[in-house]
């Protein structure tokens, strides 16, 4: 059985990320953090247009801010999404909103992976969604 706050995390990062797609085109590194309460909170890394740093620098920052959410001041999961390009079979390539979540208390998560198209009526289509383990 699924953790109600870990759908509550892969719900939250869909959605902004299915937002973000339909309003720039892109979809740049962000996260939500599950606080001591349980409330979940967005968080994105602001970004100087004139110094905009690699992805990879961007989700650096953000998972340098949640561990020390985590282990600091009690924070009960977080959630880092990304695009990220997905082989489905041996000849075909997709684009997928990446979400990989740390939660206090399930261990072993999987890397979650929701495949998409940007179509050109401007609308995000899903493919199916699926896990890896890590």
């Amino acid at each position: 059985m699924q953790n109600k706050e870990v759908n509550e995390l892969l719900d939250h990062c869909r959605n902004y990320a299915e937002d973000l797609l339909l309003e720039t085109g892109e979809l740049f590194p962000f996260g939500a953090l599950m606080d001591a309460d349980g409330r979940s909170h967005h968080r994105e890394v602001e970004i100087d247009p004139k110094h905009v740093p690699s992805n990879g620098k961007i989700i650096e920052m953000l998972l340098e801010y949640f561990e020390e959410e985590f282990n600091e001041y009690g924070a009960r999961a977080y959630a880092i999404a990304c695009e990220a390009s997905v082989q489905l079979d041996e000849t075909t390539t997709t684009d997928a909103i990446c979400i990989d979540i740390r939660h206090l208390d399930v261990s072993d998560l999987p890397i979650y992976y929701f495949p998409f198209k940007l179509s050109n009526n401007s609308k995000v289509e899903f493919g199916e969604a699926f896990a890896v383990k890590r």
